[in-house]
């Protein structure tokens, strides 16, 4: 599954060693930079969804980057740093900074911080629908339920999103199948039938006291939330 990428930029190769190998174990993609020269190739070189910078690098101050980083992402930006002034942390927000953590700190806590920016930015910009237990993230196409992955074919995510885009909705057999299969013609209702039930089997192992795939009998499906409980039911 895709990882959410994050750039570190520290001129302490220990630190950033350490860093490194904590949020790797955390299951990001991790890419590094020690100055500002070498953060800005990175940023033209890859898409990020969080960066960590220190202020303090070799060639300048990481309080004039955000401008220059935000001409190629909309990523949110962590100062990472030992000035612990008030008006060090004033200054750094009004660089552009999303956060702003000083020295030291714990490895849990910037974990924690970066994905709760990596969220937020994700919900802004669309890409995560998150209905509880549920979350679906639109932009690596990942589904969790109860914080367990569920692994699903394309397809089967496809018609998850579809439904969850309309939550309480009805959507009929041919618009799923023209959406996901992207065939006008004639729609085969059983192909969407037979996907619908492994979706809901492979949810249903992780939540089996729970069901967000409502049928619609004769018509097609709805997205139910609150998700309703489960009870003995067909697989279609």
């Amino acid at each position: 599954m895709a990882q959410n990428r994050v750039l570190l930029v520290d001129d302490d190769n220990d630190i950033l060693e350490i860093n490194r190998a904590f949020l790797e174990s955390e299951g990001y993609e991790i890419v590094t930079a020690t100055t500002i020269a070498e953060t800005m190739e990175r940023i033209q070189t890859y898409s990020f969804d969080c960066i960590v910078l220190d202020v303090m690098l070799p060639d300048g101050s990481a309080f004039d980057l955000p401008p220059r980083i935000q001409a190629y992402s909309d990523s949110p930006i962590i100062f990472l740093t030992a000035k612990e002034q008030v008006e060090d942390k004033i200054a750094g927000f009004q660089a552009g900074a999303d956060d702003y953590i000083t020295k030291p700190y714990s490895l849990p806590e910037l974990s924690l911080r970066i994905g709760a920016h990596i969220k937020r930015s994700l919900k802004s910009e669309g890409f995560l629908i998150e209905y509880a237990p549920l979350k679906i993230n639109i932009k690596t196409r990942e589904v969790t339920l109860k914080d367990s992955a569920v692994h699903l074919t394309n397809r089967e995510f496809d018609i998850l999103r579809l439904l969850a885009e309309t939550p309480n909705v009805i959507v009929p057999f041919a618009k799923i199948y023209s959406h996901v299969w992207g065939d006008e013609s004639a729609c085969d209702n059983h192909l969407v039938m037979v996907n619908i039930s492994y979706l809901r089997k492979k949810m249903e192992k992780i939540a089996p006291e729970i069901t967000f795939i409502k049928t619609e009998w004769g018509i097609g499906y709805s997205f139910a939330y609150p998700p309703v409980k489960n009870s003995v039911h067909g697989d279609f």
